[in-house]
């Protein structure tokens, strides 16, 4: 299966998915599942995957369709599903490292292991199955064991990828995420056991760690942001950030049911109250629009000046579906919308100073709209 899909990586792109499947689920012995995953990534996964890190890390880019083929043999478009499979084909080493037994006799009770597996045939199709059945599995068995931190290292740098590549960042991972000794053990064989830093990294390091997965958050969807969140929290920094940027993404989108669950969770603080005060002022914007109703240049001013680009980022729920139960939990007007945010936001600020557009902008709505949500 993996030497078809290795001869012609795009039209056998399947195969590869389809192992990452069949392994878990046809090898219940942990030693023989991680001997057949350490030789499928020794032979086939890993020299791409190394391509494809260098590609990116020369650049600091997607890299183009033509560099695909040449160096990797497949097209660029297959690249966020062939990182996604080399995360799992890692996480199969982790589980199987993690679940192995004392040693065991497997003369006999790999064989049997054998006998049982339907994995195997999937392999090889040939007269001689048994024979190379039985060659495979003692082939397997052999395999030394991965260094699980060094696995679980590869992972982070896969995942990391992929974040960067489906967001579209210009960016070079290896420099800026990871440092010198990090660095130094990236593509060393899975059985060796170098300096491996993981979140033991210097300030400068943690801090561009956490710019990339800020952007990620702004850039990317819900998924990408629920793996930023997991990436984060496996480099073990502070989560607050990333949830925050999940809720203002929510309210941005008019899903403020959604939004203020997960802006429950977070810490409040100054610099959100002043996020959300300028997606708060961009709706202020729309709302006028919708009324047809024009601010006075003093309002105008201070509105567009502290929405900015929010102005033309904020919109309303739209239904996913014909039964979409958000619909009925969400603003369905611009003044809804305003009165919603402003509610949400208003106990956000920490300071007086923090507050002070939310009092104003509150003013505003009144003033206009004869929507509040703080009496004064």
């Amino acid at each position: 299966m993996m030497s078809r899909w290795f001869r012609e990586k795009d039209q056998n792109f399947s195969h590869i998915s389809e192992c990452t499947a069949l392994l878990p689920e046809s090898l219940v012995n942990p030693r023989l599942r991680h001997g057949i995953a350490r030789l499928i990534w020794d032979k086939f996964i890993g020299a791409a995957f190394q391509s494809i890190v260098q590609l990116v890390e020369k650049t600091g880019r997607r890299p183009k369709d033509r560099e695909c083929r040449k160096e990797i043999g497949m097209g660029d478009v297959r690249l966020e599903e062939f990182l996604l499979e080399c995360e799992k084909f890692l996480d199969i080493l982790m589980v199987a490292v993690r679940d192995m037994p004392a040693p065991i006799d497997f003369k006999q009770d790999l064989l049997v292991e054998m006998a049982n597996s339907s994995f195997a045939s999937h392999l090889q199709q040939s007269k001689t199955t048994s024979s190379r059945h039985d060659q495979l599995s003692s082939l397997a068995s052999r395999q030394s064991l991965v260094n699980f931190h060094l696995v679980l290292h590869h992972q982070h740098l896969a995942l990391a990828l992929r974040l960067q590549l489906t967001t579209g960042l210009r960016f070079h991972p290896l420099r800026n995420l990871f440092c010198v000794t990090g660095n130094r053990a990236f593509f060393a064989p899975l059985d060796s056991h170098p300096l491996i830093p993981l979140d033991r990294v210097d300030d400068a390091t943690l801090e561009k760690r956490h710019a990339f997965l800020i952007k990620i958050a702004e850039q990317g969807g819900m998924e990408e942001r629920r793996l930023a969140r997991n990436l984060e929290m496996e480099w073990k920094l502070t989560v607050n950030e990333i949830s925050f940027m999940q809720a203002l993404s929510s309210f941005r989108h008019g899903n403020d049911h959604q939004g203020a669950l997960e802006l429950a969770s977070c810490v409040r603080d100054d610099r959100s109250a002043v996020a959300l005060a300028r997606v708060l002022a961009g709706r202020l914007i729309q709302l006028a629009t919708e009324a047809n109703k024009r601010y006075s240049t003093a309002h105008s001013q201070y509105l567009c000046g502290l929405a900015g680009e929010e102005a033309a980022r904020v919109e309303l729920y739209e239904a996913s579906g014909d039964e979409d139960p958000l619909v009925d939990r969400n603003p369905k007007t611009w003044k809804e919308a305003v009165t919603s945010l402003g509610r949400a936001g208003n106990s956000v600020p920490q300071s007086a100073q923090a507050a002070i557009p939310f009092v104003r902008m509150n003013d505003i709505a009144k003033l206009y709209f004869g929507a509040q949500w703080v009496n004064n």
